[in-house]
This record gives C-alpha cells, structure tokens and sequence, in this order.
C-alpha cells in the first residue's frame, strides 16, 4: 500500500470517530499525505490553524486510525504549505517500512506510552506499581484488569506494559487491541471462511492488551470465542491485560464464565487525580511541547479542572495554541479566557471542605460538629480521616489549611490521617468502596 491508499483508508475510519462532521471537514478532510518513514507519517494541510487544530483535537484520532490501516504504531507529523498537493508531489512518497527483524511484534503500541513518562499520583500510585511488576514479571499476575473512567489513563499504563515488556524481551509477542476490532476481525474472519488465521493472530502470542473490554458485553459470538482466547493463553502462562469503565463484578450483560475470570488475577482501579497530581501531568505536558508555563498559570488550570487527564491535556493544549496564534504569553489573563471558552460551568470545580464534610456526615451517619470535635472513637475518627483525605485530594488546600477547617487542628495530624487512608485504602476494599462513592456524589454536584 503506498501513502495515498494508506491515507485514504485511515479516513474511513477517521470519520466513524471524529464527533464533529464540520471539524472533519474543515481540518482533515482536504489534508495532503506527503511522507511516510520509518514510524512518522507526514500529512500537510493549507493553513497554521488547521494545523493547530488538528494537534488539539485530533491528532490521537489520526494516529489511531493509521495505526488500524498499517497495523504499526504511527506518529503524525503535520507541515503547512499552500498547496499541499504541490508539496506531496515535490516529495517522493516512501513506501510502508518493512517490519523489524526480530522474533517478536508489539501489534498497534504506541511507543510513546512509557512508565517513564506516566505521571505517579495517589489516584494511581497502586496501579502503576501492579502494572510495573506485570511488566516485569509477565504471566504471574493474570489477568491484570484496570479500570476507571475514560481519560484517566488506563490505555497509557496498559500500552506501557506492552512496551516494557518488549524492551525487556524484544523477541516478546505482543498484541494491543481495542474489544472493538477483536469483534471486528473476528466478524471478517467469519465471513472470509478464515477462523484459523484468526486464532492463530490472537493465541500464538505472549502478551494480549484488550482496551475497553466492556464493549463485548452482550455480543455472544464475540464471548465465546474470547473465552477460549482467554483459556488458551492463561493455560500457557501468557500475560492478558485488560481495562474496562468498571470493575468485573459491574459488567452484568458479560457472561458469568468470562466475569469470574476476570476476577481470577488482580483488579485495580484509577481515580481522578488529586490536585498536585494534576500540576505535575500539566507540567510534564507543557514540557513535551517545549512551552514554559508558570506554576501560578499550571496551578490555575489544575484549580479548575479535575474531570480526567485527558481533559486536562487538552485545556493546556488550547492554551498553548491560542497564545501562539495571538503572540502573546501564557498568563493568567489568557488562561482565564480560554478556560472560559472551553469549560461548561459544571465543569470547573466547585467542592468545597463544606460540601466535603456535608457528604461524608451523610454517608457516615454523624454530625458535622463529630468531624470537627476530638472524638477518637473509630465510628467518628475514620470518617473525619476520609474527610481529610478527601479535602486533600479534591481541592487545592494545604495541610495548614485543612487543619483549620477540621477545628485547628495541628497540621500533622491532617497528614497522619491522609496517609492512613491512602495506605488503608489498597488493601482495605470496604474502605475504598466509601471513598469511591462520596467521591463520585461530589463530582456530580
């Protein structure tokens, strides 16, 4: 396949993913494939705002879609050119790269999904470590299942796995798919007569990455045959990793035999990250861009936006681009503007320690005036623990400060309890349930 069919295939699928049909059509639709070499495929579109544009809302999608076409992992390089058709022609189009001589595949990772650059927070600090020692020690810990809300990170620390491995091992054979085009190969499979070849790709590996395995709920053909999928390679001790948007017990539509399964190895989750986490992923982000941003601008953003990482991202990306196309520099003013601009009014924070200590006396039973008094009864001091946990997680408070709010209290109390609970809660799945639901009842507020 050269550039032009390779492009004009990934397309198709862009357009099945991009939401807005005029942002397809204004952005991508008329851009120009000019090179593809090695990992990097170059694309050239007419003006510096399609180009922006394009970076902000759709390179992921782009890169995606390439990857489904070519069945390797891509990265998109963007060029603006007048005409890009002129630019295509001047540059001789290179073929597909052949694949690596190596015994093993790393099937669709992302070679930019790393432990190295997966910011390490509280929301996700027990996750990260079960996944680096999957990494390490493939097949002991099967499956690994992560889940959590969409944006969080679940793909980057399941891709991560992958690329771990095969740094370890390059002769590894891993595979990461999306459940969506394990139905759809199977779907083709079927129709072309070619089951064989089908559980050949999928079972004569070493490692198998499922994303988003939600999506073959109450799809029968598709559960059948991963069960035996999943079957053949647990029984030879090959590593399955899986994400869902809830935990197993949760997937009520999915088989009983596929749901016990996947309780068989460890369960995890990843939660919306606490405020310095936040910072620090805007900082590693602006740091990739090669943009220096002040921690007054970086602490702004994180102030007010606490959805996901992927939103997250994306603010600062506007952000970055707006000050680039007006000239100026990245300052509270401009940060405020385009914040403004981007976020529906549910989407900036509004918890406060008030509605924080309103929620958790709700869920606990007690009064408020148990949180702020001296009660050391554990009926009373674990609640007014969570509640500190909480304070420190979801706002932009200091220990100082959330001392105050709990009856002055002294500050290293606030941090005893904090760490009490983030240490309780890994092991403690009763614990984390609570937290888990106060947490979402704020968010919805």
């Amino acid at each position: 396949m050269d550039i032009n069919e390779i492009w004009e295939h990934a397309l198709t699928y862009i357009r099945q993913d991009v939401n807005s049909i005029v942002g397809y059509n204004t952005y991508i639709k008329d851009a120009v494939p000019v090179s593809y070499e090695q990992d990097r495929f170059t694309i050239a579109v007419s003006t510096a705002i399609s180009k922006n544009m394009i970076e902000m809302r759709y390179i992921k999608t782009i890169e995606r879609a390439i990857s489904k076409v070519t069945a390797k992992p891509v990265r998109l390089q963007i060029r603006v050119h007048p005409n890009p058709e002129e630019l295509a022609k001047q540059t001789k189009p290179e073929p597909e790269p052949a694949p690596a001589n190596t015994g093993g595949y790393s099937g669709n990772l992302n070679p930019r999904y790393t432990f190295e650059n997966f910011v390490v927070g509280p929301s996700n600090e027990y996750a990260t470590a079960v996944a680096m020692n999957v990494a390490k020690f493939p097949g002991q810990s099967n499956p690994l299942f992560l889940y959590g809300n969409s944006g969080l990170g679940k793909t980057h620390l399941m891709q991560a796995i992958g690329n771990q491995i095969l740094k370890n091992a390059p002769d590894k054979k891993v595979v990461y798919i999306t459940s969506e085009k394990f139905t759809n190969d199977m779907t083709n499979s079927l129709r072309d007569k070619d089951m064989e070849s089908f559980r050949h790709r999928y079972r004569e590996i070493d490692v198998l990455l499922v994303d988003d395995v939600q999506f073959i709920e109450g799809k029968e053909g598709t559960q059948e045959e991963f069960f035996h999928t999943f079957n053949d390679l647990y029984l030879n001790n090959k590593q399955i990793v899986l994400t869902s948007d809830r935990k197993p017990k949760d997937l009520t539509t999915l088989e009983e035999r596929l749901r016990t399964r996947f309780e068989w190895g460890l369960s995890t989750d990843i939660i919306i990250p606490d405020y310095e986490t936040r910072v620090a992923i805007l900082k590693k982000k602006a740091e990739s861009q090669n943009v220096s941003i002040s921690e007054e601008v970086l602490s702004y953003i994180a102030q007010r936006i606490d959805s996901n990482v992927r939103e997250l991202e994306g603010a600062l990306l506007k952000i970055i681009s707006y000050a680039g196309i007006s000239h100026k520099e990245i300052d509270i003013e401009i940060t405020e503007y385009v914040l403004k601009s981007i976020l529906p009014e549910e989407g900036i924070i509004k918890i406060t320690p008030k509605k924080i200590m309103e929620k958790v006396c709700t869920y606990y039973n007690i009064k408020e005036e148990d949180l702020t008094g001296h009660s050391k009864t554990k009926n009373i001091a674990l609640p007014r623990q969570v509640a500190m946990y909480l304070c420190k997680t979801l706002t932009d408070m200091n220990f100082v400060t959330i001392a105050k709010e709990f009856g002055n209290r002294d500050r290293t109390t606030v941090m005893y309890g904090v760490d009490k609970i983030i240490t309780a809660a890994k092991t403690d799945a009763a614990l984390k349930a609570d937290i888990d639901y106060i947490t979402k009842d704020l968010n919805n507020l």
